[in-house]
Protein backbone atom coordinates (compact mmCIF):
# COMPACT_ATOMS: atom_id res chain seq x y z
CA UNK A 1 0.00 0.00 0.00
CA UNK A 2 2.72 2.12 1.07
CA UNK A 3 4.18 1.68 -2.40
CA UNK A 4 1.17 2.19 -4.36
CA UNK A 5 1.27 5.88 -2.52
CA UNK A 6 4.47 6.96 -3.60
CA UNK A 7 4.00 6.08 -7.04
CA UNK A 8 0.65 7.79 -7.28
CA UNK A 9 2.74 10.86 -5.84
CA UNK A 10 5.48 10.33 -7.89
CA UNK A 11 3.50 9.76 -11.41
CA UNK A 12 2.27 14.12 -11.61
CA UNK A 13 5.74 14.95 -11.24
CA UNK A 14 6.88 12.82 -14.44
CA UNK A 15 4.46 14.72 -16.79
CA UNK A 16 6.21 18.25 -15.38
CA UNK A 17 8.97 17.69 -16.36
CA UNK A 18 10.63 19.52 -19.15
CA UNK A 19 10.42 17.95 -22.56
CA UNK A 20 13.80 18.07 -24.70
CA UNK A 21 13.71 21.01 -27.33
CA UNK A 22 13.89 19.31 -30.80
CA UNK A 23 15.68 21.40 -33.49
CA UNK A 24 15.55 20.74 -37.69
CA UNK A 25 18.19 21.28 -38.90
CA UNK A 26 17.81 21.97 -43.12
CA UNK A 27 20.77 20.40 -44.91
CA UNK A 28 19.32 20.05 -48.49
CA UNK A 29 21.15 23.25 -50.07
CA UNK A 30 24.55 21.04 -48.97
CA UNK A 31 23.67 18.78 -51.44
CA UNK A 32 21.55 20.22 -53.92
CA UNK A 33 23.40 22.17 -56.16
CA UNK A 34 22.02 24.05 -59.78
CA UNK A 35 22.27 22.45 -62.79
CA UNK A 36 25.25 23.64 -65.28
CA UNK A 37 25.20 22.80 -69.30
CA UNK A 38 28.15 22.47 -71.04
CA UNK A 39 28.47 23.97 -74.56
CA UNK A 40 29.04 20.16 -75.81
CA UNK A 41 25.91 18.94 -74.58
CA UNK A 42 22.26 18.12 -76.64
CA UNK A 43 19.72 19.39 -75.25
CA UNK A 44 15.94 19.35 -76.19
CA UNK A 45 13.47 21.85 -74.93
CA UNK A 46 11.83 19.95 -72.44
CA UNK A 47 15.25 18.90 -70.90
CA UNK A 48 16.34 22.38 -70.90
CA UNK A 49 12.87 23.54 -69.44
CA UNK A 50 13.16 21.32 -66.36
CA UNK A 51 17.10 22.35 -65.93
CA UNK A 52 15.80 25.83 -65.92
CA UNK A 53 12.98 25.20 -63.66
CA UNK A 54 15.37 23.27 -61.20
CA UNK A 55 17.86 26.04 -61.66
CA UNK A 56 14.89 28.75 -60.52
CA UNK A 57 13.66 26.25 -57.56
CA UNK A 58 17.22 26.08 -56.08
CA UNK A 59 17.96 29.76 -56.05
CA UNK A 60 14.67 30.15 -54.32
CA UNK A 61 15.46 28.30 -51.65
CA UNK A 62 19.45 28.17 -51.72
CA UNK A 63 20.81 30.93 -53.77
CA UNK A 64 20.89 32.98 -50.33
CA UNK A 65 22.49 30.63 -48.14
Amino acid sequence: MKRILILVSILPLAACMPKPETKIVDTSCNWVKPIYVNKDDKLTNKTATQILSHDDKWKQFCGNK
